[in-house]
């Protein structure tokens, strides 16, 4: 009998391993952090709890672009690659704690963020446009369904990070994390919102699975979708996602 109890308790202990790690570790998975390449420049955005800071490149430009990255990218890092690809006012805000940016990232907080710096973009721009990375992208889905910029670029979407993950690990996963992202309920508020998106042929991240189901909720078409072949990190290098930029 004892053996029996000692069996069933094992099997118990292995079925509920994987489900306690992703509970524990699902910060530190969804987001690494980024490290910063350059000092804090101009940019700085008051929100209730904290200031935030980061970089505009090109600021004298009519038009701009609020770029929101990938859950392990350095902006500061990136945004040379950024300013060579367009001439427009470019807006980097790092997310919490990348960076060297103060707090903790929680989805609520960082779309928050992003409407605050739309909000303050739309003052200083005839035209604001929005642009989400992989992570980013559903930030910027939600941002776009509540503040309506005048377009919206999408590289390596997916319909919720939710289904990201429970694709990846095998297992359901909606129950258990604490940030769905939920971008494909955001991607139906975009009415007539233009948007272009740049899917990753041999995304190992992004599946097309997930980057189709959004689309899918688009309430139109999108102007534009082009399947580029690179992977997920990739397509940040092609000429595809630098002519996309000026979109």
């Amino acid at each position: 009998m004892k053996l029996v109890k000692w069996i069933i308790a094992i099997v118990v202990v292995l079925i509920a391993a994987p489900f306690v790690f992703l509970y524990l570790f699902q910060d530190r998975l969804l987001y690494p952090g980024a490290a910063a390449v350059d000092a804090f420049g101009d940019l700085t955005i008051t929100r209730p709890d904290l200031t935030l800071h980061g970089w505009v490149l090109h600021p004298d430009a009519d038009d701009a672009l609020v770029v929101f990255g990938g859950n392990g990218m350095s902006l500061s890092g990136f945004a040379s690659r950024l300013g060579q690809c367009s001439d427009r006012a470019i807006y980097l805000l790092p997310y919490r704690g990348y960076e060297g940016q103060a707090g903790a990232p929680r989805e609520r907080d960082l779309i928050g963020d992003g409407m605050a710096l739309v909000d303050e973009v739309a003052k200083k721009h005839t035209n604001v446009a929005i642009v989400g990375i992989s992570l980013g992208s559903g930030i910027a889905t939600e941002v776009a369904a509540q503040k309506h910029p005048q377009r919206l670029l999408l590289v390596t979407p997916y319909d919720s990070i939710t289904h990201v993950g429970s694709e990846a690990f095998g297992i359901p996963l909606g129950w258990l994390v604490r940030d769905h992202y939920d971008a494909a309920a955001a991607a139906a508020r975009l009415g007539s919102l233009p948007v272009y998106v740049l899917q990753a042929i041999n995304d190992q991240v992004i599946s097309s699975a997930r980057t189709e189901a959004l689309v899918r909720s688009l309430p139109r078409p999108p102007v534009r979708w082009d399947r580029v072949q690179a992977g997920h990190n990739s397509i940040l290098r092609t000429d595809e996602f630098c002519r996309a930029l000026r979109f």
